[in-house]
């Protein structure tokens, strides 16, 4: 049995639980380890698990697994959750700069709760893409800011973001291997303004909708750019009700100079003992600290 101290966080909704494995002392499996902290029933409840650890040249190195195990590729929410509790817990101060899924990412707390991060130029941007959606076909946006997002605006797929049957589109794109190999997150998004639009994301490895996603964000504001000709900043209403904020330069198809701000929130800390050999959390009889 091992004893784990960790923090929930969330970002805008986005939940995480994160523990401090800087020395790397950590020696379980990761992927097992996420399932059991993530499980909602028996769990401590998370759409994913953020490990932070040592690594040359860098401040610090972020691992995140979804709350199934699997390897998400980048998340911009866990990225700015993980940037502030490295600040709290005197890891590194502000600003700082780190390591996730093999990109380079900087980030700043700028407030009590705000941080702001800095992405690499995406990977890849199509900017219109065909999926077939039973049978018919609609349009849709695919951007890889160091994961994979497929954006579908308001007005072929579904008409309003809140009415939508996020699910029942998002897993016929989700799975759809032939276009996407590795899956593919899915946001729908709806303009609500002159730079501003609702998103909902259904995550990959979660399986289902989560209250906001911060790579998913990025995705969007791109698409709005290229679809509605909004400008830096486009404001992105999750919903978990709370607000982020995509920065970046655009030319022609090119962005460039990518950041996300919003807020970083420590929910609780405390400690659990988790049983490696039954996979399962052990009752420590304590309450949160």
């Amino acid at each position: 049995m091992i004893e784990l101290d960790f923090t929930k966080m969330h970002g805008a909704g986005n939940d995480f639980v994160v523990i401090n494995d800087f020395e790397g002392s950590l020696r379980v499996d990761l992927p097992t380890l996420a399932q059991v902290l993530c499980g909602r029933g028996f769990g401590i409840g998370a759409d994913g698990l953020l490990v932070l650890r040592k690594r040359a040249g860098y401040d610090f190195e972020m691992i995140y697994l979804n709350s199934d195990g699997s390897e998400g590729g980048m998340c911009g929410n866990g990225g700015r959750c993980i940037s502030r509790f490295a600040v709290l817990n005197g890891v590194c101060g502000s600003p700082m700069k780190f390591i996730a899924h093999g990109g380079e990412y900087s980030a700043e707390v700028i407030s009590d709760r705000a941080v702001r991060l800095h992405f690499p130029d995406p990977d890849k941007i199509v900017p219109s893409l065909e999926i077939p959606l039973g049978p018919r076909r609609f349009g849709a946006t695919y951007v890889h800011p160091n994961t994979d997002h497929t954006v579908i605006t308001s007005g072929e797929a579904f008409e309003k973001v809140d009415t939508a049957d996020l699910n029942g589109i998002a897993r016929k794109v989700r799975f759809n291997l032939e276009l996407f190999p590795k899956g593919t997150n899915v946001n729908l998004i709806e303009k609500q303004g002159h730079n501003a639009i609702r998103m909902r994301t259904y995550e990959r490895g979660v399986e289902d909708e989560t209250l906001a996603c911060g790579t998913g964000a990025v995705a969007s504001a791109i698409t709005a750019s290229l679809r509605y000709g909004m400008t830096s900043p486009v404001e992105i209403k999750t919903s978990g009700g709370e607000t982020l904020s995509v920065y970046f330069e655009r030319e022609g198809e090119n962005f460039t100079n990518l950041v996300l701000e919003g807020a970083a929130t420590v929910v609780f800390k405390s400690k659990v003992a988790y049983d490696e050999n039954n996979r399962k959390i052990v009752d420590l009889g304590q309450t949160a600290v």
